[in-house]
């Protein structure tokens, strides 16, 4: 009886040593877990924070477009109406000198008609001279009339280049020769490309860009519509060799001699 209960008293012992590794190895490996979920956790988290950063650089980043579009758009509109009211002015001012160079031109006229008048004998002095005194005065006064119209309109058309210049330069600097970026997605049913240029890269309506797949060129397309980040263009027909279709991912680039 004696060595039963010693039997099984050393049986007790080893399952209780057995049950503590075993729970022991569990508890060992339910730490590993926690830690390696623990660190999942932080991973997601910093990942997630590192996502909303970007989500709010691309946020102020397309406002800031946003608006630097609202600006050149209505710095454009002013622009063009003080081009147009200069150009108004310019023809305004040609039709006066012209009106007024006509006019000179007539009292010239009559006061050479005046002088080659013949003289009354029987009159004393010139009856004819208080005549030609006005004319001439008119004439002058013409002459300086026409000389300020001329200074005015040389300044209103200087207004006119200068203007046009500047919107030379601005259409100009606004999509630069080598810019080069990508298609994001084709609709091949409408013949038209999603592209990663924008305004914000100075992309306009209807510039064209060459399409390429590594060093080989295969068509082109025409800009359609553009916002900030991104613009939508046209296959251009008949610019893609048979049997090559565009597709996600193939570059495109801007030249000057593409347009």
């Amino acid at each position: 009886m004696g060595k039963v209960l010693l039997y099984a008293s050393i049986a007790v012992t080893l399952a209780t040593t057995a049950l503590g590794f075993i729970n022991k190895g569990k508890l060992s490996t339910a730490k590993e877990e926690l830690a390696t979920s623990e660190k999942a956790i932080t991973d997601k988290t910093t990942a997630l924070n590192q996502a909303q950063g970007e989500l709010k650089k691309a946020k102020a980043e397309v406002e800031t477009a946003s608006a630097e579009k609202a600006q050149a758009v209505a710095q454009a509109e002013t622009m063009k109406t003080d081009l147009e009211k200069n150009k108004t002015q310019v023809a305004d001012l040609t039709t006066q000198i012209t009106a007024k160079t006509t006019e000179v031109a007539k009292l010239t006229a009559d006061l050479e008609a005046l002088k080659a008048k013949p003289t009354d004998p029987g009159v004393v002095g010139n009856p004819l001279e208080d005549t030609v005194k006005q004319l001439q005065a008119q004439i002058e006064e013409g002459k300086v009339v026409i000389a300020e119209q001329k200074t005015k309109l040389d300044a209103a058309q200087g207004r006119v280049t200068k203007l046009e210049e500047d919107n030379s330069r601005r259409l100009a600097s606004k999509l630069r020769p080598g810019l080069e970026g990508r298609i994001l997605a084709v609709n091949q049913a409408w013949n038209f490309v999603v592209l990663n240029l924008g305004d914000k890269n100075g992309v306009v309506g209807n510039a064209e860009l060459l399409i390429k797949r590594g060093t080989q060129l295969i068509g082109k397309v025409r800009i359609t519509s553009v916002e900030p980040s991104t613009s939508i263009a046209d296959i251009v027909a008949n610019s893609v060799p048979r049997g090559v279709s565009i597709q996600p991912g193939d570059n495109v680039i801007y030249q000057a001699t593409a347009e």
